[in-house]
């Protein structure tokens, strides 16, 4: 259990260096200079921010191996305080002091986001969801996300970033889900799977969202983006699951009132730490 825990903080660690890492790089592009195509084109020639894109996808294996060795009520609290990492790293690369009205909120929103992880994962069903329920649900997220983007797109300098953190935040929670999804189709013959929607729509939904992601660090700063950022994903993913899968929560005992805890937590945490950016700003 112990090497769990050391793998999934080994996880958090990289996590959070290669989000400071991707911001301090897009946030050298000037917001104005161009779109999407300008600003990759800028930050892929970055050998920082390409060493930090080696990060993540390290951290995603590390995580996944902590996964392996230990339990989820080890493991994801652990790998949770990703953000906690981000801040400490932040500050300390940018020599600059994070305030008690960051900081306590951050704790705040790590241990939601830990116990909600934790006492809200969805768990149930290993059988996919009809075509249907897919298209419904994925048509309500669409107008979620667009309606966000085109208010965020609106809008100038830090401004766009918190909505911005929200739209790739859930389009990270669909890329979860499908990912679930795909693996629970996978295995009908390499024609099948490849000609699988759902493998297709993951692959899209996960670029977009990274790519959104790095408008966001873009325009914001790593209090601002990333608190939003790491919070939606799971609960994104955990809705799907619930609407589209059959998945559901285990509401026996206590679990009702930490997951309701968790929720204020996280809401409060978010809150307290967009409030002191906009004043920092």
């Amino acid at each position: 259990m112990l090497l769990a825990i050391g793998i999934a903080l080994g996880a958090a660690a990289l996590g959070g260096w290669a989000s400071v890492a991707q911001q301090r790089v897009a946030s050298s592009v000037p917001v104005d200079a161009g779109g999407f195509a300008h600003l990759i084109g800028r930050i892929i020639q970055s050998p920082l921010w390409l060493a930090a894109l080696v990060a993540t996808g390290l951290g995603f294996i590390l995580h996944a191996w902590a996964l392996d060795e230990g339990n989820l009520l080890a493991v994801e609290p652990v790998a949770s305080t990703a953000l906690l990492f981000a801040l400490a790293i932040g500050s300390r690369w940018g020599h600059e002091r994070l305030p008690l009205g960051v900081w306590l909120p951050a704790f705040t929103l790590v241990a939601g986001l830990a116990v909600f992880l934790v006492a809200g994962d969805p768990s149930g069903n290993e059988t996919d969801a009809p075509l249907l329920r897919w298209v419904v649900a994925l048509l309500v997220i669409l107008v979620i996300v667009v309606v966000l983007a085109v208010y965020a797109f609106r809008r100038r300098g830090t401004r766009r970033a918190l909505p911005l953190a929200f739209v790739s935040g859930i389009l990270f929670g669909v890329v979860a889900s499908l990912t679930k999804a795909v693996t629970l189709d996978f295995g009908s013959g390499i024609t099948a799977d490849l000609g699988n929607w759902k493998l297709w729509l993951l692959v899209a939904s996960g670029a977009a969202a990274f790519l959104i992601q790095q408008s966001a660090f873009q325009s914001g700063s790593i209090p601002l983006v990333l608190p939003a950022a790491s919070v939606m994903p799971p609960i994104t993913a955990a809705v799907v699951a619930i609407l589209v899968l059959d998945s559901s929560l285990d509401l026996s005992g206590l679990r009702p009132l930490w997951i309701s805890l968790a929720v204020v937590a996280m809401v409060a945490g978010l809150i307290a730490i967009a409030r002191v950016e906009a004043r920092r700003m």
